[in-house]
């Protein structure tokens, strides 16, 4: 009767060729077969389970056929000890794999909704991608640990104590890392916007992990420390929904009141009658050496070429209507009166050296 049982190996490697087959052609079914359905399918499970079977190793599957023969083989305790944890570690590195494709998966769907709404967001999500991954392989990694019966509190305590060596020692570079999370999650601007830093100006090229690159209006590359871009007041120009224009006018001084008059209702009928342009107020404001005219209007635009054109037109539509009228735009000069001559000699013989009255003629001489 016991020459009738099979060889074990034989068994074994007969099993471990036959859970090969099967694996394999479970994942040619599943990536052939089902894959054709998955677009007209609603449910995007069965988009997943085709994706987890095209990421399927090669290697993997003949691990797991060669760890299914050996179970038919009878080992001491040890040996298969040994066995499952050797291919727990394979199928945690398969788990690893999965869930690496199907995090990317998710991330790239992710930014081409993004780039649909906004092409500059698209960007930022970079440095997520690269923390989430961080943050996957490392539970993976501890997980993996703790079921192969290794101590891992230690190690996490380890890691603390290294951890705080680590950012003292790093500590400029890891504020600018979380500078640009910060940039990311909270954005203040994102890649396209005009933005103004300091004396500097210019549209964002890149936010990276360290550093933001703007290019300025004449032509080069601004590099600046995302700490450093934190740490100032940002403006925001793309953000611009509307202008608000402070026009300011200088007549002369000595205009009649009813020219003056004329030229605050010329302003103000002329800005009423241009379109994109909310009208809010024209004053006569002060008086010094002129006659200064206040104006306060909007551009409903944040296009600085459509703000130049409104503006352009404006003035000269007001330069034609004040040379109708016979109005003249103050000219930036000064007068300066000098007292006759015979003045300055009187008052020369009548003061002193220090400034005072001196009644000694001879001393004149």
């Amino acid at each position: 009767m016991r020459d009738l049982l099979p060889n074990p190996y034989l068994l074994g490697l007969g099993v471990g060729l036959l859970s090969y087959i099967l694996i394999w052609g479970l994942k040619t079914l599943l990536s052939m077969r089902l894959g054709k359905f998955t677009g007209l399918a609603k449910n995007s499970w069965d988009e997943v389970v085709v994706f987890l079977a095209e990421k399927t190793t090669q290697s993997f599957m003949f691990l797991s056929a060669v760890y299914i023969g050996f179970r038919f083989i009878k080992h001491t305790k040890i040996v298969n000890l040994y066995a499952d944890r050797i291919y727990f570690v394979v199928f945690m590195w398969q788990v690893a794999i999965w869930s690496y494709h199907l995090l990317d998966k998710w991330i790239s769907s992710q930014i081409k909704r993004k780039t649909l709404r906004n092409p500059s967001a698209a960007s930022s999500i970079s440095l997520i991608q690269l923390l989430a991954r961080f943050i996957l392989f490392s539970i993976l990694f501890l997980f993996t640990l703790s079921n192969l019966g290794i101590q891992i509190t230690t190690i996490i305590a380890g890691l603390g104590v290294g951890g705080i060596a680590v950012a003292l020692a790093l500590q400029k570079i890891l504020g600018d890392l979380f500078a640009s999370l910060s940039i990311v999650l909270d954005k203040p601007f994102v890649v396209g916007d005009f933005i103004i830093v300091d004396q500097y100006l210019g549209e964002v090229e890149k936010i990276g992990l360290k550093t933001t690159r703007i290019r300025s209006l004449s032509g080069e590359q601004i590099i600046i420390s995302n700490s450093d871009l934190l740490a100032t007041r940002i403006r925001n120009f793309k953000r611009m929904h509307e202008r608000r224009i402070p026009l300011l006018l200088y007549l002369p001084l000595d205009l009649s009141t009813d020219k003056l008059r004329t030229a605050v209702s010329l302003i103000t009928a002329i800005i009423r009658t241009k379109s994109m342009v909310r009208f809010e107020r024209c004053h006569f404001m002060e008086i010094s050496s002129y006659t200064k005219i206040e104006t306060i209007y909007w551009v409903l635009s944040d296009d600085y070429n459509i703000y130049m054109d409104i503006h352009q037109d404006i003035l000269i539509d007001i330069k034609e209507a004040f040379e109708a009228e016979k109005i003249s735009f103050a000219y930036p000069t000064q007068s300066i009166h000098v007292a006759p001559t015979e003045i300055l000699m009187t008052n020369a013989f009548n003061e002193g050296p220090a400034g005072k009255r001196s009644d000694d003629v001879s001393s004149i001489n």
